[in-house]
């Protein structure tokens, strides 16, 4: 889930379930070869980073391989390093969402909390981990690496609207807004459909090399298919401690 492996977690991500699934035949068609990738400028040496793909499996085959965090390195490449340092039981998901309704601590008023406070209060009892990344790769011949500390929460409902930067809503125009912890880009949607997210940020006590790094995996089942399929999208924002102009071939590749 770290930086240098954003654009190449596809072909990996398929063969993994095809292993899984069907005892390593190749089952996926050559339109699922592509991944749609759009990076858009930021303000403070920042940029926020879109990407799908449509994956002919089931929703939950996904989720499952994304969530089995202990195991992550034999789904993500280039993840050379990856320890879980917390886990967090959490809570039902109904459950949270039927507290924000009957107002839970978060009804609106003169003093109502931020979305950002809401999403951050919200997330704090979602089951989830803290993860210790390192990721490596080369470029050109050189050698790039990254290390962060991750806190995943689990959302298997979806994040709720408020969460996320309207600015940026499905990948769209660029914009100004400084990257704000607990206000995540948001992935492409269908928003038609239902959707299953895992956020992802850095601990604020994380001295690896990004000031900040937030974003979310969002898998939607597609209907009307021949055979199951899921809509697989992230969007990250990243602050690299290094100028961005020197790493941000690496990240568009």
């Amino acid at each position: 889930m770290a930086l240098p492996i954003i654009y190449h977690h596809s072909s990996v991500l398929r063969d993994q379930l095809d292993q899984q699934r069907h005892g390593g035949r190749g089952i996926f068609s050559p339109l699922e070869q592509k991944t749609y990738v759009r990076i858009e400028k930021a303000p403070r040496n920042s940029r926020r980073i879109f990407a799908s793909i449509d994956i002919p499996t089931g929703i939950d085959e996904v989720w499952n391989l994304l969530t089995d965090y202990e195991n992550l390195q034999s789904v993500v490449p280039n993840l050379t390093a990856n320890e879980v340092l917390e886990q967090f039981t959490g809570i039902n998901c109904r459950e949270v969402w039927q507290s924000r309704m009957r107002g839970g601590g978060m009804a609106l008023s003169s003093t109502s909390p931020s979305n950002a406070d809401q999403c951050k209060r919200m997330a704090k009892r979602m089951k989830g981990s803290v993860l210790k990344q390192a990721g490596g790769a080369k470029f050109m011949g050189i050698s790039f690496s990254a290390r962060t500390t991750l806190e995943v929460r689990e959302w298997p409902m979806g994040m709720p609207d408020f969460a996320h930067d309207d600015d940026n809503a499905n990948g769209g125009k660029e914009n100004g807004r400084k990257l704000t912890r607990y206000v995540f880009p948001r992935p492409f949607t269908v928003p038609s459909l239902p959707r299953k997210d895992i956020s992802m940020q850095s601990i604020e006590t994380d001295d690896g090399e990004f000031r900040m790094y937030q974003g979310v995996w969002r898998m939607q089942p597609l209907p009307g298919c021949s055979r199951r399929a899921t809509r697989l999208t992230f969007a990250v924002e990243v602050s690299p401690r290094v100028p961005v102009k020197l790493v941000e071939e690496r990240i568009g590749q």
